[in-house]
């Protein structure tokens, strides 16, 4: 018998389903799920809710289908931090170069240093195109909380500039969404100043 390990969180992640496109609202609910430890029933009613928001502005259709793109993973981010249940997004990569793995890679196992109540949503393109949550990141790999059970990247096959056969993960720094319940200066984890 395999053995699961969900990390910090105690709670397996919320799957999306086989033919549709929602990892990214999947990755806001596990997101949430990590930084509040929310039961089953506050989770289904955070979903209730942002699946009657999307149908009530006529986007269900096309996010079911076509999947979200970062504008409007930011949109419906501020819906979610407008009940309170996520109050820190900020997107620390967004309007400035993009960095190199290194001074990425770093700048998330700062923000995930072990404080509970922490999450990071990641944009990833190349072998994945996909949103997905990190729980945990390491020198050699991140340890994902994915809706579709995706465990771990390992950092030898991740790249920022562009995918490759052999760096196949590209990882999207501007589409990369820190994210607490803390009210924080995000600079503290900047590693190039």
């Amino acid at each position: 018998m395999r053995r699961t390990n969900y990390l910090m969180s105690g709670l397996p992640p919320f799957q999306q389903g086989g033919l549709d496109s929602l990892c990214g609202l999947y990755s806001i609910i596990n997101a949430e799920r990590i930084i509040n430890h929310s039961t089953d029933e506050e989770t289904q009613q955070l979903f209730d809710g942002l699946i009657h928001y999307l149908a009530r502005r006529g986007l269900l259709t096309k996010f079911l289908i076509g999947g979200i793109i970062h504008t409007e993973m930011l949109v419906i981010l501020k819906k979610v931090g407008g009940r309170k249940r996520i109050a820190n997004v900020q997107i620390r990569w967004r309007g400035v170069p993009n960095p190199d793995l290194t001074t990425f890679w770093k700048s998330m196992q700062n923000f995930l240093d072990g404080t509970p109540g922490r999450a990071i949503i990641l944009g990833l393109q190349g072998y994945h195109d996909h949103w997905t949550v990190i729980e945990r990141i390491t020198n050699r790999s991140i340890l994902l909380y994915d809706s579709s059970l995706i465990k771990r990247l390992p950092r030898s096959q991740c790249t920022t500039v562009y995918a490759t056969w052999k760096r196949k993960h590209l990882l999207l720094p501007a589409q990369t969404y820190f994210l607490s319940n803390e009210v924080l200066d995000v600079t503290q984890y900047d590693t190039y100043t």
